[in-house]
């Protein structure tokens, strides 16, 4: 860099001192980073966290187990019969509005959102017919 700051400017040199010792700690981590012992290090490292990960998910599943919780896979496995009951009863009720029954909407397919019922278009109100005849004797002015 060219120094084009006067001497007496302070946040100058400051930004420059910060900028050279960025590109050397730069430097210092890329070649860190790229050695052996490094990837070595850092494999270990995950294969710990992934352990330790694993053992607490089966310490916390006997726990839940033990006070009679549902764990994550119980409450998974529970939403999967609830995504399969609710298809089954969407094609009983196509079947029942009469819609198309084919083969390809009785296999099951991806999961799908919950969606509210579309409502029905609202019909006009009807009006009874008009009997009432005005009385005989009075006539609007």
């Amino acid at each position: 860099m060219t120094n084009k700051f006067s001497p007496l400017d302070p946040m100058a040199m400051w930004r420059e001192l910060t900028a050279q010792w960025e590109k050397s700690t730069n430097e210092f981590a890329n070649e860190t980073m790229s050695s052996d012992p490094f990837r070595q290090g850092m494999h270990g490292g995950m294969n710990a966290s992934l352990t330790a990960q694993k053992a607490l998910g089966e310490l916390m599943a006997r726990y839940l187990t033990m006070l009679n919780l549902p764990t994550r896979a119980d409450l998974q496995v529970l939403g999967e019969q609830l995504q399969r009951i609710d298809d089954h009863l969407a094609r009983i009720a196509r079947a029942v509005e009469g819609g198309p029954a084919s083969s390809v909407a009785a296999a099951p397919g991806p999961r799908r959102t919950r969606q509210p019922p579309k409502a029905a278009p609202a019909a006009p109100p009807a009006t009874p017919p008009r009997t009432r005849k005005p009385p005989a004797g009075k006539r609007p002015a």
